[in-house]
């Protein structure tokens, strides 16, 4: 249920009565009106002038005058004097809330405002009269705000516009709104965001913070602080957990708390969140707080909660009005089966992660979502939503449908729940997705709103003649999609190739027909633009089907492209609103960096590579051997929906080429007489092998802190050790018990020197002293383990050796 203010404003809101007199705002396209705001007032007020004056005037021709002083004829925005010589004031409208009233020939919209630099109590802004001024054109003058943008706009004509006898009150239901995941970072994107009243008076931050706040230098003084696995303390890598009944580490975390607080004194939350994944500390402490949840596994949620009670505890000690933020999630995720009570400033975000994708779709799930919402609004009344239920994850340019009933089913039930705030994932590839997005901010001020009827006006107003096709489009992409979760039980919230073959591949040339079909009706320009953002995406769809092979006869397809062709397609739509953003333009830092880059004489243990796997970004140098062309093959690419990037930088940081991996397609590259090249992939989870000729090269594995990434197999690995190395640090990671790793290494003399084994606990790293006579390549060959199995390895050099791994001894270079 809403707040019992603004249940109050929105039972003011009434209906014209019999014989209500109107305002003649525009008349044959000219207007006697003023938009009046004071001089002194905020930007956020400003603003909503401006918008307000353009859009009426784009709309009738009028360009209404912005003035500072009341007129006798004025729409007057926020809380004035004018507005309260008229009866109105903000004092009892809440946070980001508005009325819009007209009285004596005027209209007012005002709203709950905070000043410039100024915050709500708890931490954030409101733009109470800026909300008013787009609930107005959208009332009055019909103003839709479609897609971020140049042609996102939907603004009908009027020649003429009266404003009926109104007064109308609303506020948001919740206090925290965000559509992440939409391309936000762009200003088109965050001005659509205010459009759209999404904003927050409720400040929460919950980001997974253990690393931010205990980073792993602390491991060498106190590593009675960081996980015990297997009764060994785990050294701190990737998304390190915490041992949190350790008392020290505790007060620790409490005091870097309070210290952000001493820094940022007007900052008003911080995140207790742990790091994403598994990994939880098993000392006999911690381990006596775990639970078993609904489903026979593991949970945390006693320790973690406990740990954030702790923490803030000794925060309120010096700030008891400070928020201190935390997930509930994975594997604390259920709330416990004795209650804990929470400290009154601890804000719980619930993420079921258990829902992720359409999962929703299946009548069990939904059941189990009520039950655990139910179970944590028992808990606290301190909590808001973090949840991606309708999306498919992928780069792929995989259409994705809106999910109507399962947004039907979610959000009424959030309002009822009284959640503080909503943290669900749009998508940021618009093609993809753009009615998806528009309903998520629709629905975060409103839950109640009307989903199907926002969905069906949305494709008549976004796609104009074309409207009805893409509405079945989306519709029938719906219905599959739906299908596929229920009848595969192992689909989560990422494009598999099940999805690509039994939803994509199967209903393409239904939407490829009902795509030209809306594209032959279209004649508005923007209609057009918009239906070309979907047409992007069934363009890079078309291409990914082709990759795996589920198209009989792809080149009979309107959207079929050459790799060369599609490649040129990708590079002329870098920083499209319509495709997943790519990378940074920008050089990364590293490739910046100086390097010593040789190939000494080839090591005296070699063999032949065999297949392996490298996964996530990397970073490669490359050293020509000869004067010729420098080539590299992609092979065993296993994208996961990702467009995998590639960029090659010559040793000062300069751009030489960028372009897609494919299979299909190998890189050449001619070499221009530098010394060596960097090659930068953006892979996210992708995997793939490596395969060059013309080039020595080397992989860097000091890109993340946990080291190399290979997935499923491996090759050996070598690294060349000079004089000057007197010991180095090397490491072996693996997730056990289910996925683990064993390796040997091996000096320059093919001497075993040590063995590591991550059976038992997920990081093996050891010291290595030099002795003399070992100048040169080292070899480790991570091995089959006697349980368990290879899976994700990661492999780390440490300094002071460069961090560099040769993967084909033939083609080996050091790196120094």
């Amino acid at each position: 249920m809403k707040h019992p203010v603004i249940a109050l404003l929105l039972a003011m809101t009434f209906s014209i009565p019999a014989g209500a007199q109107s305002i003649e705002l525009i008349q044959n396209g000219t207007s006697r009106y003023v938009i009046y705001h004071e001089a002194t007032a905020p930007r956020s007020v400003t603003r909503a002038a401006t918008e307000l004056q353009d859009y009426l005037h784009r709309s009738s021709g009028a360009k209404l005058p912005i003035v500072t002083r009341p007129a006798p004829k004025m729409i007057s925005l926020a809380d004035n004097a004018a507005s309260r010589a008229a009866g109105f004031s903000a004092s009892n409208i809440p946070w980001e809330g508005f009325r819009i009233v007209t009285k004596d020939s005027n209209v007012y919209l005002i709203g709950r405002d905070t000043a410039d630099r100024q915050r709500t109590p708890n931490g954030g802004r409101a733009s109470g009269t800026y909300n008013a001024t787009c609930e107005f054109l959208e009332r009055f003058v019909g103003v839709r705000w479609l897609i971020p943008g140049e042609h996102g706009d939907y603004v009908p004509k009027h020649t003429d516009l009266r404003i009926p006898e109104t007064d109308v009150s609303d506020a948001p239901a919740m206090q925290n709104r965000r559509v992440p995941y939409t391309q936000e970072r762009r200003p088109d994107v965050q001005q659509w965001w205010h459009r759209q009243r999404l904003g927050w008076s409720l400040y929460l931050n919950h980001s997974h913070n253990w690393r931010h706040t205990i980073p792993p230098s602390h491991f060498e003084q106190h590593p009675e602080w960081f996980p015990m696995r297997a009764g060994v303390r785990v050294p701190p890598t990737g998304r390190y957990k915490l041992c949190t009944t350790n008392a020290e580490l505790v007060r620790a975390y409490a005091d870097a708390t309070i210290a952000f607080f001493d820094r940022s004194p007007s900052a008003t939350c911080y995140s207790l969140s742990p790091s994403d994944s598994s990994g939880y500390c098993e000392c006999e402490h911690c381990s006596a707080l775990y639970e078993i949840d609904p489903h026979g596994k593991r949970s945390v949620t006693p320790a973690i909660l406990t740990f954030y009670n702790d923490v803030a505890k000794l925060v309120a000690q010096k700030y008891p009005d400070k928020i201190l933020a935390g997930y509930v999630y994975a594997e604390y995720l259920f709330p416990p089966k004795k209650t804990i009570k929470l400290e009154p400033n601890v804000f719980l975000v619930w993420a079921p992660s258990f829902d992720y994708g359409f999962t929703l779709a299946r009548p069990e799930l939904q059941q189990q979502w009520e039950q655990v919402l139910a179970q944590w609004t028992e808990v606290t009344h301190n909590l808001a939503y973090y949840d991606l239920p309708v999306n498919i994850s992928t780069e792929a340019g995989a259409l994705n449908p809106p999910g109507l009933e399962i947004l039907k089913f979610l959000y009424p039930r959030l309002q009822a729940a009284e959640i503080k705030g909503v943290y669900v994932y749009g998508i940021s590839a618009w093609g993809r997705a753009a009615p998806l997005n528009y309903l998520l901010a629709k629905l975060a001020w409103n839950p109640q709103a009307d989903v199907e009827a926002l969905f069906d006006e949305y494709c008549v107003k976004a796609y104009g003649a074309g409207g009805q096709e893409i509405n079945r489009m989306f519709r029938g992409l719906d219905r599959e999609v739906a299908r596929h979760y229920r009848e595969f039980p192992n689909a989560s919230y990422t494009l598999t190739p099940d999805m690509m073959r039994d939803i994509y591949a199967k209903n393409l040339p239904q939407i490829e027909r009902l795509y030209r079909s809306a594209e032959a009706k279209i004649q508005d320009t923007d209609a057009k633009a918009r239906l070309a953002m979907i047409g992007d995406n069934l363009t890079v769809l078309h291409w990914n089907l082709r990759q795996h092979d589920l198209l009989d006869e792809p080149k009979r397809s309107s959207f079929f492209l050459s790799d060369a062709e599609f490649f040129a397609f990708l590079s002329s739509h870098q920083g499209s609103l319509a495709l997943h953003p790519g990378t940074s333009s920008n050089a990364p830092s590293y490739v910046k960096t100086k390097q010593s880059v040789d190939v000494p004489p080839k090591s005296q243990q070699t063999e032949a590579v065999r297949p392996f796997r490298l996964r996530g970004d990397q970073h490669l140098i490359l050293r020509p051997t000869t004067d010729a062309q420098m080539e590299v093959k992609f092979s065993r690419m296993a994208t996961r929906g990702k467009l995998v990037t590639y960029s090659v930088y010559r040793p000062d940081g300069t751009a030489v080429t960028s372009g897609l991996m494919s299979d299909e397609v190998p890189l050449v590259l001619e070499a221009d007489g530098a010394e060596y090249y960097h090659l930068v992939i953006s892979a996210g989870t992708a995997s793939f092998m490596i395969k060059t000729s013309g080039a020595a090269w080397a992989v860097d594995s000091t890109l993340s802190d946990q080291g190399l990434h290979l997935l499923g197999t491996a090759t050996p690995l070598y690294f060349y050790v000079t004089e000057q190395t007197p010991a180095f640090h090397l490491s072996l990671e693996a997730t056990p018990p289910g996925e683990t790793a064993v390796a040997t290494l091996y000096a320059p003399d093919g001497q075993t020197v040590t063995e590591f084994d991550c059976t038992k606990i997920s990081v093996d790293r050891q010291k290595i002293k030099v002795a003399t006579g070992q100048t040169g390549w080292w070899k480790l060959e991570i091995q089959k383990p006697a349980i368990g199995q290879i899976d994700d390895v990661w492999v780390k050099l440490a300094a002071p050796h460069s961090g560099y791994f040769s993967l084909d001894p033939a083609q080996a270079a050091a790196v120094r």
